[in-house]
Formats: structure tokens, C-alpha cells, sequence
């Protein structure tokens, strides 16, 4: 589920909460432990897509620092747990604009190309796991984030990265 639907279920579960009762929303809001734990919720999914927006604003060398940071982090985890906070991170960036998701995606695919084979075979197996559930439009989003990524490629790599990354998409 996207970001984006996970907040719209938030806020549609919250509003027939707080439209089902008496009360004022500020009170409600205060009250309610169910609507307490969406806004919170609602909060940390916000806060991801602005983590992005900010890194997207960053030079390319920043981008990499702080995504190769997650990256190592990712590494650190075990299975479950990692492929949960990959597709946190892959569903926040689906909420950014084209040109920040492009910028975003080109740290992480240069990154990707950096990393020891090991490192970017594990990724790359949870990243096939996620994108499989994905629908076709946004694996052709992704797609085109990945071509505007590799532009800079020397053409041989460019090709070799980009079917790379299409042959998780299918």
C-alpha cells in the first residue's frame, strides 16, 4: 500500500471515529485511543515523505550520504524487518513529485552500483520481493526514474543497470 492510501484509510477510518461522536474533535482527538494512535500514524507516514523531499533538495553527494546511512541500516537488519523498512522508504518516495523521486532514485541506483556485490544482490532480491506487488503503473513510474538515473552512465553500465532494474519490475 502506498502512502498516500495508507493515510486516506487513516483519515477515513478517523473521521467516521470522530463523525460518530458527541463530542468536539479537539475532545475527541484527546479521548479516543484508536484516533490518538492514527494521528500518530498519520504523523510518522507524513514525516517519511518529508524526509525525502528534504533529501531530494540536497546535492547529489549529500543525497548519497544520507541514503547510503539507510542503506547500511538495511544491511543490519534481518529479513522481515528489512524488507519492511525498504518498502517504508520505496513507498514514501512513490508519494514525491517526478523530479524529486528522479533525484532520490538516482543516489540510490549510483548507490546500489557502489556497493559489494552481497550487499547489492540482498537488496536487490528484497527489492524484488516489493515490486512484485506493486501494479503496472507504478512499476513504470519506477522505471522512468531509473532510466533519468542512469542518464549520466557510461552507455555500456547504462544498458547493464537498466536491465538490471527491469527485470525486477516484471
Amino acid at each position: 500500500m502506498t502512502t498516500k492510501n495508507e493515510l486516506d484509510d487513516i483519515l477515513e477510518a478517523c473521521e467516521a471515529c470522530a463523525g460518530a461522536d458527541d463530542k468536539s474533535y479537539h475532545e475527541h482527538f484527546e479521548e479516543c485511543p484508536t484516533c490518538k494512535e492514527y494521528a500518530e500514524k498519520a504523523e510518522k507516514l507524513n514525516q517519511q515523505i518529508e524526509v525525502l523531499e528534504l533529501m531530494a533538495a540536497k546535492p547529489l553527494e549529500a543525497r548519497k550520504q544520507i541514503l547510503g546511512a539507510r542503506i547500511r541500516k538495511f544491511l543490519s537488519l534481518q529479513g522481515p524487518e528489512r524488507k519492511a523498512a525498504i518498502t517504508e522508504l520505496l513507498d514514501g518516495l512513490h508519494e514525491l513529485d517526478d523530479d524529486a523521486m528522479s533525484k532520490v532514485v538516482k543516489a540510490r541506483t549510483d548507490l546500489m552500483m557502489e556497493i559489494p556485490k552481497e550487499h547489492r544482490e540482498t537488496l536487490m532480491g528484497v527489492l524484488k520481493d516489493i515490486v512484485a506487488d506493486w501494479p503496472q503503473d507504478r512499476k513504470m513510474r519506477e522505471r522512468q526514474a531509473i532510466i533519468k538515473a542512469t542518464e549520466d552512465y557510461f552507455f555500456l553500465k547504462r544498458k547493464m543497470v537498466r536491465k538490471k532494474f527491469n527485470k525486477l519490475m516484471q
